[in-house]
């Protein structure tokens, strides 16, 4: 049991570091991004990862209750891309 916790843990901890590498790089395209639609996507990227991160962290503190947070985090990010779709289709009809 011990032998599978500290798999568990240790899978968890190489995980956030792979998901907090692709924050990073997510981020250079949002700065250096060309255009608007790139930079939404860019946002949209991290917001996704930033629920990954939660959730991987809610499994190696083994906390369940972090989960809701991703939740909340997961329905500004849908929201989110709702509203950037609203924006580009009224934009085109002007």
């Amino acid at each position: 049991m011990i032998a599978e916790m500290s798999f568990v843990t240790t899978t968890a901890h190489a995980m956030l570091i792979v998901l907090v590498v692709a924050v990073v790089l997510a981020f250079i395209r949002l700065v250096f991004g060309p255009s608007l639609p790139d930079r939404v996507v860019a946002l949209d990227l991290i917001a996704t990862l930033l629920v990954g991160l939660i959730a991987v962290y809610a499994i190696a503190t083994d906390e369940a209750i972090i989960l809701r947070v991703a939740m909340v985090v997961a329905l500004f990010n849908f929201i989110g891309t709702i509203a950037f779709a609203y924006y580009l289709q009224m934009r085109g009809q002007e």
